[in-house]
């Protein structure tokens, strides 16, 4: 018998699928080759090929709907200006960080030169450790727009339709825009549409017809009700959408992908450009205040750590200070997360026949929701990495 047709068991001090049902306690999750193929009560029983973890809760692994592994906090300028090779290894790295913390899939939102379908390709091959990737290759940027010196310069409809397909070409899983201005290019105006009502449309009507869903970065503005009228998929921070664009976000069933930890980030870490944290502590307000009137609207909403890696537990923070209760914010990093992904079938929950994504927190998060952030196992597809 091969290894990788062993049971494995996994000792759950207490399980909180995702699915919102109350946690179970003392039960046990088999696993076999990449599935779970079984979850009961342990009721006394030894157990060969077994992680105990009695004395903690389990978790699904956490999904990151919104990152680029090439890219840290800080200024992005001049990261640009990096090696291609070094900028490939320093991706490896944040993959592992990423997962580590409990991150076991992650949608990479826009990489330089394609550098996502190799990550992709090396994850699944078993070459670098990290979360299963969803890749958007190079975002689509208005020349001089917000990441013009990371993404694909294009301009005028006929451009972004080819640009377009240029990424889905590349077999790209998503399309990524960017609409309007943001916080790390200089003299970007966040609530600046940056594409014309007719641009933004063909993009989001040409990745449609390729069956690939669109993120938009969008921050409000006049963009943001084009991108939300035109049928975007997710608006990726939405800082300063106003209530009547998220009441349109409800009609339409646009997610909201909310990053309040790197706003968080901004203002906390060292070393970051001046007009970078200026931004950053009018946006941390704004995005805890955007996901409150979210919530109240009933606006779909997962997360994204953006370019402060590994710190899944501060954007669930910032979701429980907006209002969300614990079970509501953990659901919103798993289930709701798969949902918006397309992966609902695959992971997101604890549940038979899903992917073995699983990871292990030392205390209970629906009492203290940052023990999410004191992670102390991760499997990802059946395999345990920590």
């Amino acid at each position: 018998m091969t290894l990788s047709s062993v049971l494995r068991h996994i000792v759950c001090g207490y399980l909180i699928d995702g699915t919102g049902r109350p946690p179970v306690s003392d039960c046990v999750v088999t696993v076999q080759d990449d599935r779970i193929t079984a979850i009961e009560p342990r009721a006394g029983r030894a157990l060969p090929n077994c992680f105990d973890l009695s004395s903690c809760t389990v978790i699904p692994g956490l999904i990151d709907c919104h990152d680029h592994l090439g890219v840290d906090i800080g200024d992005e300028v001049a990261q640009s200006k990096e090696p291609l090779g070094y900028t490939a290894i320093k991706g490896v790295k944040n993959a592992r960080d990423m997962l580590r913390a409990g991150i076991t899939t992650l949608r990479s939102v826009g990489e330089q030169y394609h550098l996502d379908v190799s990550w992709r390709r090396a994850v699944q091959e078993g070459l670098m450790d990290g979360p299963d990737l969803l890749i958007c290759g190079e975002f689509i940027a208005r020349t001089g727009g917000h990441g013009w010196f990371f993404g694909n310069e294009v301009d005028g409809v006929e451009s972004i339709r080819k640009s377009v397909r240029r990424q889905i070409k590349a077999q790209v899983d998503w399309i990524k825009i960017m609409i309007t201005g943001g916080m790390s290019t200089p003299g970007s105006v966040a609530l600046m549409a940056e594409y014309s009502d007719e641009e933004i449309a063909v993009c989001i009507e040409e990745a449609h017809r390729a069956n690939r869903k669109v993120a938009a970065h969008v921050h409000g503005g006049p963009g943001a009700s084009a991108a939300i009228r035109h049928g975007v998929d997710s608006i990726e921070h939405g800082t300063y959408l106003t209530d009547e664009q998220l009441k349109m976000m409800v009609e339409k069933g646009t997610w909201l992908v909310s990053t309040a930890g790197f706003c968080h980030g901004l203002v906390t870490m060292p070393g970051m450009p001046d007009f970078y944290v200026q931004k950053g502590k009018k946006a941390l307000e704004a995005a805890i205040d955007l996901l409150r009137r979210a919530r109240e609207h009933g606006v779909r909403v997962a997360f994204g750590g953006d370019t402060y890696h590994a710190h899944p537990v501060v954007d669930m923070e910032k979701l429980v200070e907006a209002g969300y209760s614990p079970m509501q914010a953990i659901q919103i990093a798993t289930r709701d997360a798969a949902e918006l992904c397309g992966l609902s079938s695959v992971v997101g929950t604890i549940e038979l026949g899903k992917r073995a994504n699983i990871i292990a927190v030392r205390d209970n998060p629906l009492e203290r929701i940052a023990a999410v952030g004191e992670v102390c196992f991760v499997m990802k597809g059946g395999r345990r990495y920590f």
